[in-house]
């Protein structure tokens, strides 16, 4: 699918003082191309991979049990995807770069409070608030890789941003797990303060983007939510985080239910972010011209694994399940990150990005929450039969949204 097309603004009425131009997003080719924003992604999608590898040693040195600290997960989800709104309106209206700062500077107290508390109750609070932080990196993402116009241009660099933060995921656990064992979970913790504090004075080399107050008379939030297009990308936002999202985070409780011991939920993880990799990699190397060839591409690997994991979960159609949804995310996500916020007009893109994104980040949460009992009850077929469906359905979506907005 090409970019879609802008949805109209509305026409002021007879008389009425014409509307404030809207700011200019950041310009050049090289606005993506600069590290700060990258790294920030990179650093985020860490930061929401340090928890898991840490609930033993969290449990015992917060004096709490294993639920507790656990429930820290799905806080930094919540909120992180509560607060993608509030980082898009931001960032149409101050600009990304402004909007960025604050994000990353929300998330630097937020992981250095996660150091040193004691209450386990206080923890999981400064966990929430650190996701609520890096939540900014979405929506300014998705403006200054707007601007690079043209298609293949920005797939390309979404698909670089995407390798970085796929490796960090994959580095994240085990140099957590190291860290934690040779000296302190603190000190973990102390270090994502530290590299956010440090990308706050770094991404002072990016684009301004907007200035302050420029989008005042811009479409405002009401006239957004009577547009078909927003209600397109929640849908869309919400089909993807099922299938892209909560899919792969499911793999490991599948198999630790298939096989209980051992370090296979660990290497399927890995497994899965070399796979992220290696289609992220592809798409840089060469993005096809038609769009609708890399949606087919994504879309069908995704299908094929659910329905593969429906028929009979085994340690080996797990993993080649990972295989399969870590190839899908590279042509599917980009090309939806790179296609789906034009359906909103140019002042409401970080908007645009920021409720594709919350979408799907509370639609994987919901949906793994709703899908660990039928893990524990053994219910497999049920399980991934539905997410089958859903891929499916995001297939058709895709192909239904791509015909209204060319």
């Amino acid at each position: 699918m090409a970019s879609a097309a802008p949805v109209a603004p509305d026409v002021p009425a007879v008389g009425a003082p014409a509307p404030a131009p809207a700011p200019a997003a950041p310009r050049g080719r090289s606005a993506a191309r600069l590290p700060g924003l990258h790294l920030a992604a990179a650093v985020g999608n860490a930061d929401w991979h340090l928890t898991a590898p840490l609930l033993a040693v969290l449990a015992t040195s917060l004096h709490t049990d294993l639920a507790t600290v656990t429930a820290a997960i799905g806080a930094y989800s919540l909120g992180q995807g509560l607060a993608l709104p509030l980082w898009g309106r931001l960032s149409d209206r101050y600009g990304p770069r402004r909007a960025l700062r604050w994000g990353l500077t929300v998330a630097a107290v937020a992981a250095a409070a996660a150091a040193v508390v004691d209450s386990p109750a206080l923890w999981v609070a400064a966990r929430a608030a650190c996701g609520a932080g890096f939540a900014a990196v979405a929506p300014c993402a998705g403006l200054y890789h707007d601007a690079l116009g043209d298609n293949t241009v920005r797939q390309r660099a979404y698909a670089r941003m995407m390798t970085l933060t796929a490796g960090a995921a994959i580095a994240t656990p085990v140099l957590a797990g190291l860290a934690a064992r040779s000296m302190s979970w603190r000190l973990v913790f102390a270090v994502v303060a530290v590299l956010a504090a440090l990308l706050t004075w770094y991404a002072r080399a990016l684009p301004p983007g907007a200035a302050p107050g420029a989008v005042r008379a811009r479409r405002p939030l009401t006239g957004l939510i009577r547009s078909p297009g927003l209600w397109a990308l929640v849908g869309l936002g919400t089909a993807e985080g099922l299938v892209l999202l909560g899919l792969p985070a499911l793999l490991a409780p599948t198999l630790t239910a298939v096989r209980p011991g051992g370090d296979a939920a660990l290497l399927v993880t890995v497994v899965y972010g070399a796979s992220v990799c290696a289609g992220s990699v592809g798409i840089r190397l060469r993005a096809p011209a038609r769009p609708a060839l890399l949606l087919t591409l994504g879309g069908g690997a995704s299908l094929l694994a659910a329905a593969l994991l429906a028929v009979r979960p085994t340690v080996p159609v797990v993993f080649a399940a990972a295989i399969l949804l870590g190839c899908a995310w590279g042509p599917l996500h980009t090309t939806l990150q790179t296609w789906a916020p034009r359906m909103l007009p140019p002042g409401a893109r970080g908007t645009a990005t920021s409720v594709l994104a919350m979408s799907g980040v509370l639609a994987c949460a919901a949906g793994v929450a709703l899908a660990a009992p039928l893990i524990e009850q053994g219910a497999f077929t049920a399980l991934f039969a539905a997410l089958a469906t859903v891929a499916a359905v995001l297939c058709g979506a895709c192909a239904a949204a791509g015909r209204r907005w060319r």
